[in-house]
């Protein structure tokens, strides 16, 4: 079993390998495509012709449209996932009354790009796609693999930053947010919402992120990642889904 990593580095991929697997190189590599062959594909929207040949884990169609905000937020309303509302235009966002999530930058990643506008804004900005901010009481990462969870953690707050520091609208590490998973518990109703958004864009395996809004009891999935950071149990977890194959 082979991994193809979307850039150099990878941590992820570092970890995988000294679990077991086999990276390929990016450039100048020998690699034999052959159908016995398994290549775990991890965030690449383009294999080369020698990994296609093999039975590739999340085939790169699936990881380009995971990526691009717009085009995973009209496959995964148009299979009825439970999405925030989201438009192209900005007079409609601007008529929404509400906070709107500009996104500048259709593959961004880790809040990158991200520009929140309050209900009472003057003017709306340009973007390429507008969505409206729900507000969360919590917010998970649910790993899910070959239709099943396997792993789900809580974004939680990390102690140590100060509260003038904390970014409670966009909640990653720049925020003061880490994953935690002690004493996390996610209803059934969340769980199928993550399932189904990663069968939405046609992906084997992603990390979805989901948030709960406690005012109208409702999850909603922001975006699924398909090359996500692997530490510790979710890390022995992913090792133990993929050996499954």
């Amino acid at each position: 079993m082979f991994i193809y990593p979307y850039r150099k580095g990878s941590k992820s991929v570092k970890a995988l390998r000294e679990n077991g697997f086999k990276s390929i190189k990016l450039e100048n590599s020998r690699f034999k495509g052959r159908p016995n062959k398994v290549v775990i594909n991890y965030g690449s929207s383009r294999l080369p012709p020698e990994v296609l040949k093999c039975r590739v884990i999340n085939s790169p169609e699936a990881v380009s449209k995971a990526a691009d905000k717009l085009s995973s937020f009209k496959a995964m309303a148009e299979y009825g996932v439970s999405v925030p509302r989201f438009t192209e235009s900005s007079e409609e966002a601007s008529g929404w009354g509400v906070d709107v999530v500009l996104r500048h930058k259709l593959n961004g990643h880790s809040g990158e790009g991200i520009e929140i506008v309050g209900a009472d804004h003057e003017e709306m900005p340009e973007a390429p796609l507008y969505v409206e901010y729900v507000k969360k009481k919590e917010e998970y990462r649910v790993h899910v693999f070959m239709g099943e969870v396997i792993d789900v953690q809580r974004k939680a707050r990390k102690r140590e930053v100060p509260d003038e520091e904390v970014n409670w609208q966009v909640r990653n590490l720049d925020g003061g947010f880490i994953y935690a998973r002690e004493g996390v518990e996610l209803p059934e109703e969340a769980q199928l919402q993550a399932i189904a958004a990663v069968e939405a864009l046609g992906l084997d395996f992603g990390a979805v992120d989901i948030i709960w809004n406690e005012r109208s009891d409702t999850y909603y999935v922001l975006e699924v990642n398909t090359a996500p950071g692997l530490t510790g149990t979710t890390l022995e977890r992913y090792v133990e889904a993929f050996k499954q194959l």
